[in-house]
């Protein structure tokens, strides 16, 4: 099975419809996961079908949007990432110059001079 990540979807789009746009460009899907902020997560059958709808929607205008249709990336890849944070808020210290600073009042990192 191939997920898929739907992006750039109008707000009124839900799951019903997002499945008939797939019906209707000849897509077979298993599971759509549409989500708050105006993406969705699909399920395709196989590497070809989602390879097809790459093609065939990405880029595609549906109610005024333009689609952006591209293979989701590994949730376990995240959390990899995630995990190496020391905190919510703070990157790991190898990654960030020494004059850079999160300032926990202000909520981002800051700049200081040395």
């Amino acid at each position: 099975m191939s997920k898929l990540y739907v992006g750039n979807l109008p707000s009124d789009c839900n799951e019903s419809a997002l499945r008939q746009l797939f019906q209707e460009h000849s897509l077979a899907c298993t599971t759509i996961l549409v989500k708050r902020g105006g993406y969705a997560f699909v399920d395709c059958a196989d590497q070809s079908t989602a390879d097809r709808a790459i093609d065939k929607l990405n880029g595609y205008t549906y109610l005024g949007s333009s689609l952006v249709v591209e293979p989701s990336v590994a949730s376990a890849a995240k959390k990899r990432t995630v995990s190496t944070y020391v905190d919510d808020n703070e990157a790991p210290r190898a990654m960030i110059p020494s004059s850079i600073r999160y300032h926990k009042a202000v909520g981002t990192f800051v700049y200081h001079k040395s």
